[in-house]
């Protein structure tokens, strides 16, 4: 079996052209990230992209409602919270809305790990991603953290890594953590918040290739 791949920070026809064999599309609702894509045009995109794909919305510290609005405007199938969202806001958005959660946790160290035990059964995906160096930086970074802070988990469910991921060091990534899913964004840009097309296919060509 392949590991999963999710691209996050689609925000051009173009990306979302070349990520047609990914797993999952990120669709960062953001407005601070360079990232940043409107609920009209991720509607667009969402109707466009491959009938496989899992379409997910990423959001900081929105405020319920328009998260709501936007989950049932564009038609996603995940949620992805990146802020300080907590469990019992986590609890009541899967209840509301009736669809899988990721929560990201960020890591600087050995103990931030530890943090998803506050989530595991409540949330249906973790994200391990490096933590914000620089304020209102959620994700997206180019940072990663030390992987092998993940080599004991025991999460229930499925979990993904993300921070700092590119086509050089996924192999690397995969081996250390064994993810069964990689989140990648940065890492796949041609300038901040525009994605590559060439590195898009180069990179989904090698995740295909490699087995877990």
């Amino acid at each position: 079996m392949s590991i999963k791949v999710k691209i996050c920070g689609i925000n051009t026809l173009e990306s979302l052209k070349a990520s047609e064999s990914a797993d999952f599309l990120g669709f960062v609702f953001y407005p601070k990230s360079p990232r940043f894509i409107n609920a009209e045009t991720a509607k667009v995109f969402s109707g466009l992209a491959n009938k496989k794909q899992k379409k997910v919305g990423l959001f900081v510290d929105t405020d319920p409602s328009v998260v709501e609005y936007i989950t049932k405007y564009v038609g996603l199938d995940l949620l992805q919270f990146h802020g300080q969202e907590s469990p019992e806001k986590m609890k009541y958005f899967k209840n509301k809305l009736n669809i899988p959660i990721i929560k990201s946790i960020n890591v600087s160290c050995f103990a931030d790990t530890e943090k998803y035990k506050e989530y595991n059964g409540i949330c249906d995906i973790i994200l391990f991603d490096s933590a914000p160096t620089k304020p209102n930086l959620h994700g997206g970074s180019g940072e990663r953290f030390d992987w092998k802070f993940l080599t004991k988990l025991e999460i229930k469910g499925d979990w993904m890594l993300a921070g700092g991921i590119c086509k050089e060091n996924l192999i690397e990534a995969v081996q250390i953590t064994k993810a069964p899913i990689v989140d990648i964004s940065s890492g796949l840009e041609s300038e901040k918040g525009i994605k590559s097309v060439k590195k898009i296919k180069e990179f989904l060509q090698l995740a295909k290739s490699i087995k877990r």
